[in-house]
């Protein structure tokens, strides 16, 4: 018998109905007429010959005849399945091909994604359309698209009765191993349990049991055959692993075999050509499991169970998954706070396989943070447990069997903690603490050149979330609230923002809020949308041309639910040192200096000026200025400046509106083109006669500028 279909009986297809006229809609598809069998009481099988355009090379023929299974009642709903009617198709050269069930040969898998999901949105006609071209990548074999980046399939069970869940940290290694091994390990067997079982390869200690042994043949045995047919008895086990060159000799297997060893575990690695689908390593395995009294005793007809390998995820797993850059992979992280939104980005960064962390908070677990931390369903109300202890814990507990020396927690204040620190071991600090006082003792701190620090918080009572990027640590975090300012006055989403905050502030507008307050409404889904946008940018962190920079996410704006994302650039600032008054000091944009620099080059001789806007911080006396404003009817000329007024007052009110009150009138801007940049004796009158009864704080600056150069005087009653 040549054709499987031989041992069905034909069916008449205008017995069929609607069906029928289906049918006809294929012939177009088949290579001469098909025919209709009965498979079983409700599934008839459409043999036809499809055309492969293979070559004299393929394995195939270049018209394959194939079988379509196709549902007498409900063929439109319910997906066929397809195998060669040739009863001698090379099934263990392709890998995409589903194993022998029932009385009917292997199945072809003619795709990755849900068939039945697949087939919900396409005909009986795009279904063979499919199977065709199944067929013509095969015969190209191009199943697997290996010269595209393409991965390998994974060899799949027959079964899935018995399972051996494993550490997988051994498969990279093996992946590059020149040596063929064969390795013994500890493998335990639940006792409630049987057909489920735990190995870790690092046991080397055989104190389990049951006994594994992995073979490997070494890296140049690479195998590329599909495997439909597996062993079933221990003979036939034995002889697999002598055809496949595997280094194995039976007798050192009797010698760790002791009545305490109930079974063996045969794991046999397979090398393939390109990493496996869903792993980041070419290792593959076959894994059979038998009694370890029928190996002491040769009985090589005693059955052997197929077992199903369950690799429990690790750092090199997760890392592979979740696509994390190279880049941040083993760097030092420290976390300064560990709450609900630093808990949620230190589980993100470490399901993306990063696992170098110092956790630092010196808050405790409270009934409240069940609502919104990461840990609710570890320590739940009635925990009172250090949440940096607490996060260390749940972490090391997520790669099963992972060594953890990189994951340490400290019951510290975060700027204590810093202090104390070599500061040359941290790579990245993300502070999570919303606090204002750490931020600046961050500035403060002498960071080598190699850290980057990023600022995550929440404003807007949650709905707003800031990320502050500084990867050039020689700015320092304050300069990014002054950007926020400044994009005030141009950008409406930024403004709205300020403005919803103000209601919330009685004081200065808080960028940071913490979630530490049973009082404080924010839901858990919102901080999750945050932190997951936060830790999705420091995992690129490394990557590409970094500048320093702000992430601004929205929620719920347009709708509840909705998320919307920009990114603000942080100029770099330049300090100064007033001239008059060397405990003040002036920090102003790079562009914004450009910019006056320019307007006074474009007047050559004739001198030129402005009004300054800006931010005064009194405790670190430090002077922004971060705006200016020039009126029409200024009049300047070689000998002197008069500042006009028009338009003033209501940029004054502008500047208030769309800053929320943050940035203010600090005093003006002129140029001495053709004298010393020192304040002349009209200049020291005017900012005492007038310029200081104006600033709203008594305090600002007079700035007297050329084209490349400029000099910053402190304004003060004392001055």
């Amino acid at each position: 018998m040549d054709n499987v279909s031989e041992q069905y009986s034909c069916i008449d297809k205008t017995a069929l109905g609607a069906l029928a006229k289906e049918l006809d809609s294929l012939a177009e598809i088949f290579e001469n007429s098909y025919r209709i069998v009965e498979l079983d009481g409700n599934t008839l099988g459409v043999c036809g010959d499809i055309l492969t355009y293979a070559n004299t090379k393929s394995l195939l023929h270049r018209v394959e005849p194939m079988v379509i299974g196709v549902s007498k009642t409900n063929w439109q709903t319910e997906t066929p399945f397809v195998f060669p009617d040739r009863t001698n198709f090379p099934f263990e050269k392709f890998p995409h091909v589903n194993y022998k069930t029932k009385s009917l040969p292997s199945t072809l898998c003619l795709a990755r994604e849900n068939i039945d999901d697949w087939y919900a949105e396409h005909t009986l006609k795009d279904y063979v359309n499919l199977v065709a071209q199944w067929l013509r990548d095969a015969a190209k074999g191009k199943l697997m698209k290996l010269n595209e980046n393409d991965e390998f399939e994974p060899q799949r069970n027959h079964k899935a009765d018995c399972l051996l869940m494993r550490i997988t940290y051994m498969d990279p290694i093996l992946d590059y191993k020149e040596e063929s091994e064969c390795y013994f390990y500890s493998i335990h067997v639940s006792e409630e349990m049987s057909k489920i079982a735990y190995g870790n390869e690092q046991h080397k200690k055989l104190t389990e049991n049951a006994v594994g042994v992995r073979l490997f043949a070494g890296k140049d045995h690479v195998d590329d055959t599909w495997y439909t047919h597996y062993p079933t008895t221990l003979g036939e086990l034995y002889q697999f692993i002598q055809d496949k060159s595997y280094p194995f000799e039976l007798n050192n297997l009797k010698s760790v075999l002791d009545s305490t060893k109930k079974y063996v575990y045969f794991q046999l690695a397979l090398h393939r050509p390109k990493k496996i689908i869903g792993k980041n390593t070419r290792i593959n395995y076959l894994c059979f499991r038998a009694n370890a009294q029928d190996v002491i005793n040769d009985n090589t007809n005693a059955l052997v169970e197929e077992i199903c390998i369950i690799d429990f995820t690790d750092y090199l797993t997760a890392h592979y998954i979740s696509e994390t850059p190279s880049s941040i992979w083993t760097k030092q992280i420290t976390l300064l706070g560990c709450g609900a939104v630093g808990s949620k980005i230190a589980y993100h960064l470490h399901r993306s396989g990063l696992y170098n962390f110092d956790l630092i908070d010196s808050d405790h677990f409270l009934p409240h943070n069940v609502c919104r931390h990461a840990l609710a369903a570890y320590y739940p109300g009635k925990s009172y447990k250090n949440k940096a202890d607490a996060l260390k814990n749940s972490l090391i507990e997520m790669f099963h069997g992972m060594p953890h020396e990189g994951i340490k927690a400290f019951d510290h204040d975060a700027l204590t903690y810093l202090q104390a620190k070599d500061l040359n071991e941290i790579d990245l600090i993300i502070d999570a603490t919303a606090s204002v006082r750490v931020m600046y003792g961050i500035d403060s701190a002498m960071l080598p050149e190699k850290t980057r620090v990023v600022r995550v918080a929440l404003s807007e009572g949650g709905d707003v979330g800031v990320t502050y990027l500084n990867i050039d640590n020689t700015q320092p975090l304050a300069d990014y609230y002054m950007e926020i300012l400044r994009a005030a006055l141009r950008d409406e989403q930024i403004y709205r923002w300020l403005s919803n905050e103000k209601k919330n502030s009685t004081e200065n507008i808080r960028i940071g809020e913490g979630c530490h307050s049973n009082t404080m409404r924010i839901s858990d889904d919102t901080i999750s949308a945050h932190a997951a946008l936060m830790s999705s940018a420091i995992r690129h962190i490394y990557e590409g041309k970094q500048t320093n920079r702000i992430l601004l996410s929205f929620a719920h704006r347009d709708f509840p639910g909705s998320m919307q994302t920009c990114v603000l650039p942080v100029n770099r600032y330049i300090q100064f040192t007033c001239a008059n008054a060397n405990k003040w000091q002036v920090r102003i944009p790079e562009d914004l200096l450009k910019e006056i620099r320019i307007k006074t080059k474009a007047k050559g001789k004739n001198e030129t000026g402005g009004y300054l806007f800006g931010h005064i911080d009194h405790k670190r006396k430090t002077i922004y200025a971060l705006s200016h404003f020039m009126p029409t009817d200024s009049h300047g000329s070689k000998n002197g400046f008069k500042l006009g007024t028009s338009g003033l007052k209501d940029h004054k009110k502008f500047i208030a509106l769309r800053c929320i009150g943050q940035m203010e009138y600090i005093g003006d801007w002129h140029s001495h083109p053709e004298t010393t940049l020192d304040m002349s004796a009209i200049d020291i009158a005017t900012c005492h006669e007038k310029v200081v009864h104006e600033l709203p704080h008594g305090i600002g600056v007079c700035v007297i500028t050329k084209a490349t150069q400029t000099q910053f005087f402190l304004i003060s009653p004392q001055e």
